[in-house]
């Protein structure tokens, strides 16, 4: 009994805290600086397993000058750098950034405007701050206010993401005031620059109704992503929980076959119930279809028209565990809905998992080009 009336009184205080945030000052002015860069972020494709992969491991996967160039000839305009910044700082207070880190993360950043590609530098996989967020903001705070200084003076398409998505207790509330100051921060060495910012639960455009904005500072895109639907897009990943270890699959559903899983897997009833509904309904319902991902879209297209504050999907994608034929037209009906909404997006990733692009044959995978640039009949670059 003192366990529930305690957990009442932390739900009561939590939602009091909720209903206590300020309002957020809707932009009537749809050609804001944020409007203007949000055009020159609408196709991109994550470097993903690079930067962010922690120093010793070698799970990596390098990217070069060739990935950047193929990533410009297929249609891109912009690449996401996620990159784990707080692994190559030193010690407190400074948490000095090395130049180790400082030297790939420019590699990317310099080849990659020089072919006309826009650049997210993005602060990825921060899990310590994601446990500790009031702890760890010194740390937080000091990394940004270095990587603005050394990117004060690069070209108006290198925009900042201040953080990929927080979750745990870096939650969409805690972290308004943290993202405020640290915009502030930036501000000092960075004026006019492109910041993204995203709110909490992974990014999630469930979590938008408690991000706030600095009212001034109109120069803010709004980070979103999602993967569902979970069962097709992360099927067999060895890294998720036993929920997704059912593969084949299909996008969209139902299978003419009716799946069958393996009864080994010892899957709960709530996955064996939403692999009947896969099996059984018709695709406007069914969980394996665009039902999965559309109302998110529009969340955010409805927000971002409330607010006036562009949106940007910078995750969407599905591993390579899934058919290729259903991960073509998984990526067609997410781009579609991403398109007839004005969002613009990025892949993940380029080649490291969920590929657009196939290292074995120097091409995109088969129905990828025609998934995400349909007008497109473009050559590739050798």
């Amino acid at each position: 009994m003192i366990y529930r009336a305690g957990l009442l009184s932390l739900l009561a205080l939590t939602a009091a805290a909720q209903n206590e945030l300020p309002a957020m000052k809707p932009i009537a002015d749809r050609n804001t600086p944020a409007h203007l860069a949000a055009r020159g972020f609408m196709r991109g494709a994550n470097i993903a397993n690079y930067l962010e992969v922690p120093p010793g491991e070698h799970w990596d996967t390098p990217h070069t000058v060739l990935d950047l160039q193929r990533i410009r000839a297929e249609g891109f305009d912009h690449v996401r750098l996620p990159v784990a910044w707080h692994r190559y700082t030193g010690p407190a207070p400074e948490f000095k950034l090395s130049d180790e880190i400082f030297a790939k993360a420019d590699q990317m950043v310099t080849n990659a405007t020089a072919l006309g590609l826009n650049v997210m530098i993005d602060f990825h996989d921060f899990h310590e701050f994601n446990t500790n967020p009031v702890g760890d903001t010194v740390w937080f705070e000091a990394i940004w206010r270095q990587i603005a200084a050394h990117y004060a003076d690069a070209p108006p398409g290198v925009a900042f993401e201040l953080l990929n998505e927080p979750n745990g207790a870096a939650t969409t509330v805690r972290l308004n005031p943290i993202y405020a100051e640290t915009i502030r921060q930036i501000r000092a060495s960075n004026p006019r620059r492109t910041i993204f910012v995203g709110p909490g639960q992974w990014n999630s455009p469930d979590q938008l109704a408690n991000l706030r904005l600095p009212d001034d500072d109109h120069n803010l895109i709004v980070t979103l992503h999602c993967y569902e639907p979970m069962m097709f897009t992360h099927q067999g990943a060895s890294w998720t929980g036993p929920d997704l270890r059912v593969t084949g699959i299909i996008f969209p559903g139902p299978p003419t076959t009716p799946l069958q899983p393996d009864p080994g897997l010892a899957l709960q009833p709530r996955v064996l119930d939403r692999i009947q509904q896969y099996n059984t309904l018709p695709s406007e319902r069914n969980p394996s279809s665009p039902r999965a991902f559309l109302p998110k879209i529009h969340t955010a297209k409805a927000w971002s028209e409330k607010y006036g504050r562009p949106v940007h999907f910078g995750e969407f994608g599905a591993y390579t565990k899934a058919d290729q034929e259903s991960r073509a037209h998984f990526y067609a009906a997410f781009r579609q809905g991403l398109d007839e909404a004005g969002i613009g997006w990025a892949i993940w990733d380029w080649k490291s998992g969920f590929n657009y692009w196939d290292p074995k044959t120097e091409q995109p995978l088969p129905g990828m080009r025609q998934a995400l640039f349909p007008a497109k009949t473009g050559t590739t670059v050798k």
